[in-house]
């Protein structure tokens, strides 16, 4: 390593400040501060939100990516799916993807300039967990300045760089689980999956990524991370660096160390037009373990509404539409056979529907999808001599 190279450059690389990757270790200190400013974000009563207002983050100090520690734990290669035959595969990752972080639809802008934090709640494994996202600021050419939160765009640009990670392209960078590559490699990724965007527009998403920021908590309201999606970004050509590269969040990182992911059959989808599609086949491949033709996956409506991020209608049976309109998708890519729905209704003050009940039979396709997740589980298991499951 050139380490005169590492203490002289300035380097184009955006980073985010990271707190131990150990899921809920964090100092009290750092506790006390950041309920302070949860207290301070919870009364805002102003249009602009001010730098105190914020998530309290910490910047590291950028460097390249020469002078940070490359390694390639066990881990990855687990994480990795090199086999020609399963090309189709990516991974989900455990928490992380189930995030409900992307905003659908057209956000509305104060002054054509700013965003509210957005604050939502979702369950996994039957833990509740409260996200409160920070929209990210980004000035363009012009030097107009405007927030964002991440959009179906920004879905699909980290599911790419993550298939690029499974493909090989994979390291971890002090620590932190990485992806090193090219803005060609991944424009052709997102448009062999029929996904077209420029250059400008794959570089705003990548951005974007880097300059929101996230808080989860858990159910007691305890602090447990304070994130980003990307926690470095770095340009080859920019400011001297010689290689584009990512650094992923503590949450990713640990769910590969952990070997909390599984394989999903990423061309499936990629090709989902709705991004109900995509987070309704996400949910079933990873928690839906024991698919089979009589062994049907049931869930709420209003469970999938709050865990999708999904503004709930006064009449549910618009959301519904919704839905229907996904599970139509599904069923095209043979992922579902079958689709039932029982409506749930309240008898007092006056009859209404409340909400729905939804059951999925998979497809044939789909089991098969999922018993070969199971195999390449069990496998990673037993190459090093644990037979826990996640």
């Amino acid at each position: 390593m050139d380490t005169s190279l590492c203490a002289s450059a300035k380097f184009c690389c955006y980073n985010t400040f990271k707190i131990r990757p150990e899921i809920g270790v964090i100092s009290e200190r750092k506790t006390r501060q950041m309920a302070k400013t949860n207290q301070s974000s919870s009364s805002r009563k102003s249009a602009k939100p001010s730098s105190e207002q914020r998530l309290a983050r910490r910047r590291e100090k950028p460097k390249s990516f020469e002078c940070y520690e490359q390694e390639r734990p066990v881990q990855l290669t687990f994480f990795e799916i090199l086999e020609p035959e399963n090309k189709q595969y990516s991974n989900t990752i455990e928490i992380y993807d189930f995030l409900p972080k992307e905003f659908l639809g057209k956000a509305s802008r104060v002054a054509d300039t700013y965003l509210p934090r957005l604050e939502r709640e979702f369950e996994c494994r039957g833990v509740r967990y409260q996200m409160k996202l920070d929209p990210a600021r980004i000035e363009d050419k012009d030097g107009n300045v405007r927030e964002y939160y991440p959009s179906q765009r920004e879905e699909v640009v980290e599911d790419c760089l993550r298939k690029l990670m499974v493909d090989g392209s994979g390291v971890f960078l002090d620590n932190a689980a990485s992806v090193r590559f090219t803005l060609y490699q991944l424009q052709k990724e997102l448009a062999d999956n029929g996904h077209t965007y420029s250059y400008t527009q794959i570089r705003e998403s990548l951005e974007i990524l880097t300059k929101i920021n996230i808080e989860l908590s858990g159910d007691g309201g305890k602090v447990r991370l304070i994130f980003s999606p990307i926690e470095t970004l770095g340009i080859k050509g920019e400011g001297g660096e010689t290689q584009t590269f990512v650094r992923l969040s503590p949450l990713v990182t640990d769910s590969i160390k952990e070997r909390k992911f599984r394989l999903i059959n990423y061309k499936k989808v990629m090709g989902y037009r709705s991004a109900i599609a995509r987070k309704l086949h996400k949910r079933l491949s990873h928690f839906y373990i024991q698919a089979s033709l009589t062994e049907k996956y049931g869930v709420l409506l209003s469970t999938l509404i709050r865990d999708f991020g999904l503004t709930q209608y006064q009449q549910m049976s618009k959301n519904l539409r919704d839905f229907e309109k996904a599970v139509e998708e599904l069923k095209s890519s043979n992922t579902i056979l079958n689709f039932y729905r029982e409506e749930i209704r309240q008898d007092r003050p006056r009859v209404k529907i409340i909400d729905y009940r939804l059951t999925f039979q998979p497809h044939p396709e789909f089991i098969s999808d999922v018993k070969k997740a199971n195999y390449m589980k069990s496998v990673h298991y037993l190459k090093t001599g644990d037979e826990s499951e996640d």
